[in-house]
């Protein structure tokens, strides 16, 4: 405990930076679905709420490249910025207009976030303490997201003006937080060359030797984000409109949308503590399990089975890509393209909260909200199944079975 509370204190402004910054990320992204549907199609709604992440798709790898050649923390007050212009466009009042606008800066907004808070985090811990940093990375993103959705159901009953304001709020709080953030450690050689045509071939041949070389890790984790994101964007497109249109639930849904993120919270720490101590690959195994069986359970139950499942389901996802960002730390030797390969990863996640509200919009008219969730969880089976084809030659199945961690005491949303 005396270590985690010297980890926690070191990086005490960037903790906090990432929960006040995750509140507001999360409150106007849930905001913008029922927002939206008052002017449009719910299956329309959906294709915007896509394309926006497809902008975010598109401009991440060059993001990361930009990280590693101009710092990390200048990208996080620029992310941060263009999310307080979002809010603004909402507090000046709702129109078409101010929708589309919201929607655009937020994409941006969530450029950076991403892979700037993981390259942060890659280049100032060690492979003893990596699991224990990316869990408070979660744990802390987690508090921010779980306040989002505990604040919904009062925040969608004010005015859109109203919540413009209290976005506002959240981003000044979030620059201000930045300014005492540690300085970078960024490992990079001294020169500094743009992102130009001339020089894209050679990035990307760079860039696909990195992951090359710290595959599986590298691999699995790309996976295990889209498939992640796909399903959470389903989770996020859905539920604020059954929120928004079942008031008299709307407090106990809110809790369930939160419930995700609270599982972070609760066991994040722990989680990373036992990466650090068990087995990457059998950890991952167990987590993928469960985050595929539950989350295809979560959709058919509104009440306290919903909250249950979506505990688990957390639980399951936190587990997986612990332990995989674990053992991409370990494999990443020198560390000078820590921004580029979490901007590759990014890529992957943007991927999936590209397809996963398009999809969603599009099942939830035609399946209902149960049948659309259950049908979202198809990919992590998917990446369970790759999983065990890919590594299972590592440790025999046998092993799988009979794995008790080392220490059985101890220890997701759009980014």
């Amino acid at each position: 405990m005396k270590q985690a509370g010297l980890i926690l204190l070191r990086f005490l402004p960037f903790w906090l930076f990432l929960a006040v910054f995750k509140f507001g990320g999360g409150l106007h992204y849930t905001l913008l679905v029922p927002y939206g549907s008052e002017f449009l199609p719910i299956w329309v709604v959906g294709v915007l709420v896509g394309t926006a992440s497809f902008v975010q798709l598109v401009l991440d790898i060059p993001a990361g490249y930009m990280l590693d050649r101009y710092g990390y923390l200048p990208a996080l007050r620029i992310t941060t910025f263009a999310f307080l212009i979002a809010s603004i466009c909402l507090a000046v009042g709702l129109t078409e207009l101010t929708f589309i606008l919201s929607l655009g800066f937020g994409a941006f907004g969530w450029l950076f976030y991403g892979p700037g808070g993981s390259a942060y985090i890659l280049a100032h811990t060690t492979d003893a303490e990596s699991g224990r940093y990316f869990s408070l990375r979660d744990t802390f993103a987690s508090i921010g997201i779980v306040c989002a959705s505990v604040a919904l159901p009062f925040v969608i009953l004010l005015n859109p003006q109203t919540a413009g304001l209290i976005l506002c709020g959240l981003f000044v709080t979030s620059l201000a937080i930045l300014l005492f953030v540690k300085p970078d450690r960024v490992r990079i050689a001294p020169q500094h060359h743009p992102y130009t045509s001339r020089r894209r071939t050679e990035t990307l041949r760079k860039l696909w030797s990195a992951i090359w070389r710290l595959n599986p890790a590298s691999g699995m984790l790309t996976l295990l984000t889209f498939s992640g994101a796909f399903f959470y964007a389903s989770i996020w497109f859905i539920l604020p409109l059954v929120i928004a249109a079942e008031q008299a639930h709307a407090g106990t849904l809110g809790i369930g949308l939160g419930i995700f993120d609270f599982s972070v919270v609760m066991l994040g720490y722990f989680i990373g503590t036992l990466v650090d101590r068990a087995d990457k690959r059998i950890m991952v195994f167990f987590g993928l399990l469960m985050f595929a069986v539950f989350g295809t359970l979560v959709g058919f139950n509104f009440g306290w089975l919903f909250i249950l499942f979506g505990f688990l389901t957390t639980a399951g996802d936190e587990v997986a890509g612990i332990s995989l960002w674990s053992w991409l730390h370990l494999l990443d030797k020198d560390h000078a393209h820590d921004g580029t390969i979490a901007g590759v990863i990014t890529f992957s996640e943007d991927l999936g909260w590209t397809l996963g509200p398009m999809a969603a919009g599009a099942l939830f008219m035609l399946l209902g909200p149960s049948l659309a969730i259950a049908f979202s969880a198809l990919p992590i089976f998917i990446v369970w199944v790759v999983y065990y084809a890919k590594v299972h030659h590592h440790f025999p199945l046998e092993a799988v079975y009979s794995f008790i961690p080392h220490h059985p005491r101890r220890r997701r949303h759009k980014s």
